[in-house]
């Protein structure tokens, strides 16, 4: 990645350190010789620009290199547990709360569960003493915490961040982003769950070298976030990843968001419950729970496995579309998915390749995410740690 050399100096300035700081974050330990070869700054401004960064404690040196003939390189990593950032996963009834470090360690996680679903007001007051508990239990200086990443269920205005529409949560046009920052009083930024866990996936995860993929949230409801040549990608309007309400049974049931056959409705972890629920021949009181309808399915309840299965054809199917429409190399499955993935995925893929084409499926990988439930709340909080990097 090469500096910029050319125009407004202070502008200049920063971007040249987080040029650095990425190069220093994705090398994984790099001396200031090799910065200098690769950004094409001269040995003097990388050395003016390092100094900066270890003295404001970003980054710190690790120790020696090899040789390659001279005097031994020092090398510079990141320096850990300096500088920190919050994530907060809103869901209908719990609220995930994540505290990460710059290195992207995570040192504190709390899932904090909700009897009813969630209001505005409540979400902004949850957040608020969840922020405080964790900060003062970490005993975190404010100045070394960088902000606060919230990730919501709902589409989101790509200008304003007002949310435009959160079915599952029951909020349309909501200002949340002002209310936290007065709150908080500190940065903070709001983004859509599915686009916070492509985000995750980006950079800690299975997509950290992958251009094209598209991370699906199985949840409460179900969306997605999309990444297109290096990039996420939200559309003109921010809504770009609303798969849930891709139609894939005509005659099922009615979606919150007023639409019929929604492939949440069918596939999302309540839309399953209800359906296991509804059934005349489910023999077991699964107590309205997706742990129990697991539960029932692993221990061999046809009907419980029937609705697992079902679900997994219909995410099957909308998966070929997008295959189809989009090209990825990867399709990240997550949330809850990964609980009862060894139950399903072989269901899901084989489904995909049906009804996909034939080529752009056999470019298309198909796998359940390694962050689980954390997945939001992690990418959350990385929107403020990617700032420091320019990205």
């Amino acid at each position: 990645m090469k500096a910029i050399k050319t125009g407004n100096n202070q502008y200049l300035k920063e971007l040249n350190k987080a040029i650095i700081m990425d190069l220093i974050r994705t090398s994984e330990g790099i001396s200031r010789k090799a910065l200098a070869d690769k950004t094409g700054l001269s040995a003097t401004a990388t050395g003016t620009i390092v100094s900066s960064l270890l003295d404001d404690e970003y980054i710190q040196e690790k120790g020696l290199g090899k040789s390659s003939g001279g005097r031994k390189p020092v090398i510079l990593e990141l320096k850990p547990r300096s500088y920190f950032a919050f994530g907060f996963d809103i869901d209908s009834h719990c609220l995930y709360t994540i505290v990460m470090d710059i290195t992207g360690d995570v040192i504190y996680k709390r899932k904090r569960e909700n009897q009813n679903d969630f209001t505005p007001q409540q979400a902004i007051k949850t957040i608020t003493k969840e922020y405080t508990k964790a900060v003062t239990k970490l005993k975190l200086s404010e100045d070394k915490i960088l902000g606060v990443g919230v990730s919501v269920p709902g589409i989101l205005d790509i200008v304003s961040k007002k949310i435009i529409l959160a079915p599952n949560l029951g909020w349309s046009m909501v200002e949340l982003l002002e209310p936290l920052k007065s709150a908080l009083d500190i940065p903070v930024y709001l983004d859509n769950e599915s686009m916070c866990s492509a985000s995750c996936e980006n950079w800690l995860g299975l997509c950290k070298d992958v251009e094209d993929f598209i991370c699906i949230n199985i949840e409460s409801g179900i969306g997605s976030g999309l990444f297109l040549r290096g990039k996420a990608y939200r559309g003109i309007s921010g809504s770009a990843g609303e798969v849930g309400h891709i139609p894939v049974n005509e005659s099922g049931p009615v979606c919150k968001c007023g639409n019929v056959g929604c492939l949440e409705t069918i596939a999302s972890i309540n839309g399953m419950v209800a359906r296991a629920n509804k059934s005349k021949k489910n023999n077991h009181d699964i107590g309205k729970t997706f742990n129990e309808l697991l539960k029932n399915a692993r221990e061999g309840d046809e009907e419980c496995l029937r609705v697992l299965k079902e679900g997994a054809v219909s995410l099957g199917k909308a998966i070929a579309y997008l295959i189809n429409t989009i090209n990825p190399q990867k399709i990240v499955l997550g949330k809850r998915f990964p609980d009862y993935s060894e139950l399903v995925i072989d269901v899901i893929r084989k489904t995909a390749k049906k009804y996909a084409l034939t080529y752009p499926a056999s470019q298309s990988e198909i796998i359940p995410s390694s962050f689980g439930e954390d997945s939001s709340a992690l990418g959350a909080a990385i929107i403020p740690i990617r700032k420091l990097f320019g990205r």
